[in-house]
């Protein structure tokens, strides 16, 4: 028996999973502040199917770091950067860092070594309670940064995240920017966790808790405090696991929708798999090294509120300023168009019907006279309707936009292979599947705009807590070899020795899925999916004119998806 936890937005959902079947779903107010209130509401409209001893698993999605990443409702962190001779990447940094001197070559051999004197200069007003470190080219090398880790937790840090630690890719600028950010979300984390371990005693529920990541797998909660940043976007990525997991997603170039009641989330696959970010996901507008699927979201969601603006135009989202009109709220929304289209039945729909009129009142007199002609002079329910088609034909503007733009960003990302270049692959959408608690009423919409057929599938207003709840358990590992210099790293798990033995990309395969096994058995993820390569860079050095040695880098990872199929 699996439990799957969704806190969204607007709505926290929850799923009881056994068998494949869904036992008992439910979907309730995400409750801010406060959002245990609404993990708790949700669980006990699902409680009544939860034998706690059968639970082998309970997996949550939440936006507890997204929404702190992007409300800017974080710790403040100090930033340290060993960036070596090269371009100065503090324009690229969402903090002004302290640059210390030091320096690992492109080789991971280190040139320079740090400098005690910069540590003790540093000024004391500038600590905080958490820091942050990166150096260049550290994956080579995790020395530099390792060692200046230790020195700032024996000086008194709190926390200190370390670049290499949580990403063994090239790129130092993504790095840095991972560590900052994950030491910023480091105590919303926290502080998330024990209140989840609370709420879920509550209900007897002591089987181990997981929580989804951005890759589309899920880890231990306790595993993630060490990175929480990691779990950025998990709403989206919640959506696309659902998908998968109610076989809803067709062999085509297919845009899926996730529509909530705030945003509308854009993903994009092809052959039944969805395509990943490359380089890594974007955290307010700064790269990271953050592994993620490609989504990107709108907003609009059936709570998205509408009004005339100062300028007289109609304005549908992105804010959303409370429920709509027919659960009690005070400001119009798309939900209550589509109630007056007719095409959602839920509340007091005659709310809708009042607070549109009354919308229609105070809009511009040219838009009033329009709206009557089109209805006819006497007929004022029809200018209501009117109105309400005018409110969605907008949304579903923003939506085909979006669309647009993500296809566009996804056709114009770099070639890097000789293959993409004489046979291009360009994303052409086919097909439409969409999820979320506005899919029914809007998605018809997108699909008439788009002249593409729209899949809805069953369960899908709790897509998203079903795709949590089957997460698969996955883990990825860098190994990187020097032939040379006889050395071997894994910037991940701080490993950095000599070694003779591995010699090829073969070898170096077949130690990276060793090291993977490893990581996972350290981390109890009994249940886990075998690993496999992700890529291979086997790069010749070139000595005398001939290839003496080589640089070999292998990235192994268990597997992200879903470990069965929901209906």
């Amino acid at each position: 028996m699996l439990v799957g936890l969704d806190v969204g937005g607007t709505f926290t959902d929850a799923v009881v999973v056994a068998d494949g079947r869904i036992l008992k779903s439910h979907k309730c107010r995400t409750t801010k502040p406060n959002l245990m209130e609404g993990i708790e509401a949700a669980l006990a409209g699902v409680a009544a199917a939860i034998n706690p001893s059968e639970v082998t698993r309970v997996t949550l999605s939440t936006t507890i770091v997204t929404n702190a990443l992007v409300m800017n409702q974080v710790d403040p962190v100090d930033l340290y950067v060993v960036p070596g001779p090269g371009m100065d990447i503090r324009p690229m940094l969402p903090a002004e860092p302290v640059v210390l001197s030091g320096y690992t070559d492109h080789r991971g051999s280190l040139a320079a070594p740090l400098k005690q004197s910069k540590l003790d200069a540093i000024p004391g007003e500038k600590r905080h309670a958490r820091a942050a470190v990166s150096a260049k080219f550290s994956v080579r090398n995790p020395g530099l940064e390792q060692a200046l880790k230790e020195e700032l937790l024996a000086d008194g840090y709190e926390t200190v995240s370390a670049g290499a630690e949580l990403s063994g890719s090239l790129n130092f600028p993504r790095r840095t920017v991972s560590a900052y950010f994950n030491s910023a979300v480091q105590g919303t984390f926290e502080s998330f966790s024990e209140a989840v371990k609370a709420a879920l005693a509550r209900y007897g529920l002591t089987a181990p808790v997981y929580i989804l990541k951005a890759d589309g797998g899920s880890l231990p909660l306790e595993r993630m405090k060490a990175s929480p940043v990691e779990t950025a976007f998990t709403g989206p990525v919640a959506s696309v696991l659902g998908m998968a997991a109610l076989r809803s997603m067709p062999e085509t170039m297919t845009v899926a929708l996730d529509m909530g009641g705030t945003t509308t989330d854009i993903s994009l696959w092809q052959h039944g798999v969805p395509m990943m970010a490359r380089g890594g996901a974007m955290i307010r507008e700064y790269p990271s090294a953050v592994r993620s699927f490609a989504v990107s979201s709108v907003g609009i969601g059936g709570e998205s509120a509408v009004a005339f603006d100062e300028n007289g135009q109609l304005q549908v989202g992105p804010d959303r300023l409370g429920q709509s009109l027919v659960l009690g709220g005070t400001i119009p929304t798309l939900g209550d168009a589509l109630i007056v289209l007719g095409k959602a039945d839920y509340g007091d729909t005659e709310k809708a019907w009042q607070g549109l009129a009354e919308l229609l009142q105070k809009a511009p007199a040219q838009y009033v006279k329009c709206a009557h002609k089109k209805a006819g002079d006497d007929d004022e329910r029809n200018a209501v309707k009117f109105l309400a088609e005018d409110i969605v034909a907008q949304a579903v503007n923003v939506i085909t936009e979006g669309i647009a733009a993500s296809v566009q960003r996804e056709n114009k990302l770099p070639i890097y292979v000789v293959r993409d270049i004489v046979e291009p692959k360009l994303f052409t959408p086919e097909e439409l599947v969409a999820v979320g608690g506005t899919a029914v009423a809007l998605a018809p919409f997108v699909s008439e705009r788009l002249g593409l057929p729209v899949q809805i599938p069953q369960n899908a207003p709790v897509a998203n807590a079903v795709g949590a709840a089957v997460a698969r358990e996955t883990l990825m590992i860098t190994v990187h070899v020097d032939t040379a210099k006889r050395l071997l790293v894994v910037p991940e798990l701080g490993i950095h020795q000599k070694q003779a033995a591995v010699q090829t990309a073969a070898q170096t395969e077949a130690l990276a899925l060793e090291f993977l096994q490893k990581a996972a058995e350290d981390l109890g993820l009994t249940n886990a999916p075998s690993g496999h390569i992700i890529s291979v860079e086997d790069v010749p050095i070139i000595e005398g004119w001939q290839s003496m040695h080589r640089l070999i880098t292998v990235k192994a990872q268990l597997e992200p998806g879903v470990s069965e199929y929901v209906r």
